[in-house]
């Protein structure tokens, strides 16, 4: 009988531990898998990719990149966004709630397109009483995102999407021309650039 408890416990133990071993190789052991536009999130907001995947479960993956901008420029955790989403509450007044200005925070730098959503021009108003919609917002920080990560032109990205590309290809194809394979090289790299400029990810969970 005790021998009997001792093997059903190891294959337990075993099974737990693969299953682990599985889901890190999934999500973060490798850029090329089938979650690549989830380790991009997670690469390039210095985040777990564990976590992003936990998220993702309840906010839309074309979303992600919202709640970790926001995370990072609010210094909140990124669960509490997420929560605020889930309550049906639009990224505009979501942006408000966290002490931010929305008519500054979704800029884009573009040189080629200027009418909405991109633009500066469209993102500063004169009337304060413009909203972005969810859409838009979605839009203009996955646009960031995608140009500052690949370090490609947001002009470039903004050209894919109007061919109709989606967000998760257009990382695809970047992330095939990356002239590293190695994504903590990749994460030191932008470590050092961004230190350079101050700025900073949004780092561990904050007090809610």
């Amino acid at each position: 009988m005790k021998t009997t408890i001792r093997l059903a416990l190891i294959a337990g133990i075993l099974g737990t531990s693969l299953g682990a071993s599985n889901f890190d190789i999934g999500v973060s052991g490798s850029d090329q898998g089938i979650n690549g536009f989830t380790f991009s999130i997670g690469d390039y907001y210095r985040v777990p990719y564990q976590e992003v995947v936990v998220i993702e479960r309840s906010i839309p993956r074309d979303e992600m990149s919202v709640v970790y901008f926001l995370a990072r420029e609010s210094h909140r955790d990124a669960r509490y966004i997420s929560d605020l989403r889930l309550r049906g509450i639009s990224w505009w007044d979501i942006s408000l709630r966290l002490g931010l200005n929305p008519h500054t925070l979704y800029v884009v730098d573009t040189h080629r397109y200027h009418q909405p959503p991109y633009g500066k021009a469209y993102g500063y108003h004169k009337d304060k009483k413009h909203r972005l919609r969810d859409a838009d917002i979605v839009e203009l920080v996955n646009v960031r995102f995608l140009s500052d990560y690949h370090r490609i032109s947001a002009d470039e990205v903004i050209e894919r999407r109007r061919s109709g590309e989606r967000y998760n290809r257009i990382d695809e194809h970047y992330r095939g021309k990356k002239h590293s394979n190695n994504p903590q090289e990749r994460r030191d790299d932008r470590r050092d650039d961004r230190n350079g400029h101050g700025e900073k990810g949004h780092g561990n969970p904050h007090e809610r």
